[in-house]
């Protein structure tokens, strides 16, 4: 009876960094704003094919409830999951990527730095640009939504698509930086591919692990 009642409290939460988007680096003639027309951009034709191949890992089989960011690539990864375990995706804005500002004062902000943006954002939660998130800030957005999903599947198998620096921040309620600015879970390196998948282990609401799926 204790070994049933244990694994009713195991949730196997999947973090999922979505597939590689399409490169816009031709001529741009849009009015509307930065934050708008990234959350538009789409996956690529290699990223459609990579998101495909993703959802057919069995890991992914008999997932309970899918949620995505409102980002078209994150929607767009989700889909074939959805699709293998017929379920809906539900969206939350609050697991999108976070939100760079203006990219003009982004581009100085950036220059001379021994690391990147990224990681100049790991090394200090405070850090932002002008119009754009601190870790701090997406922290707590991902926090209320993981924490919520968490609470509502304890015992099912939950897949999460989300963002690179999104997720990277989450991971750091419970990781760490080591000297080399690499995350790490108990002496582990966590590495967050394009695309990625991470398998968060939780005993109720505690975490027991963090393993490497793709």
């Amino acid at each position: 009876m204790w070994g049933f009642n244990y694994m009713e409290n195991i949730t196997y939460v999947y973090l999922i960094r979505h597939a590689e988007q399409l490169k816009e680096d031709g001529i741009k003639n849009i009015n509307e704003d930065t934050q708008i027309s990234n959350e538009k951009i789409p996956l690529s034709a290699k990223g459609e094919k990579q998101a495909e191949n993703v959802s057919n890992i069995k890991e992914l089989n008999n997932i309970y409830t899918l949620w995505s960011s409102n980002y078209v690539r994150a929607i767009s990864t989700a889909k074939y999951i959805a699709l293998n375990n017929k379920i809906d995706i539900n969206i939350d804005e609050k697991l999108g990527e976070r939100k760079l500002g203006n990219l003009e004062k982004l581009r100085i902000l950036g220059r001379n730095k021994k690391y990147s943006y990224t990681i100049e954002q790991l090394l200090d939660e405070n850090l932002k640009n002008t119009g754009g998130e601190s870790r701090k800030e997406v922290t707590k957005r991902m926090e209320q939504a993981f924490n919520k999903i968490l609470s509502d599947n304890i015992g099912k198998r939950v897949a999460i698509i989300s963002h690179g620096a999104a997720i990277k921040f989450l991971l750091m309620k419970w990781c760490k930086l080591n000297k080399c600015a690499e995350i790490e879970f108990r002496n582990k390196v966590i590495i967050l591919n394009t695309p990625g998948i991470l398998k968060l282990i939780f005993e109720n609401k505690e975490l027991i692990d963090i393993l490497q799926v793709m």
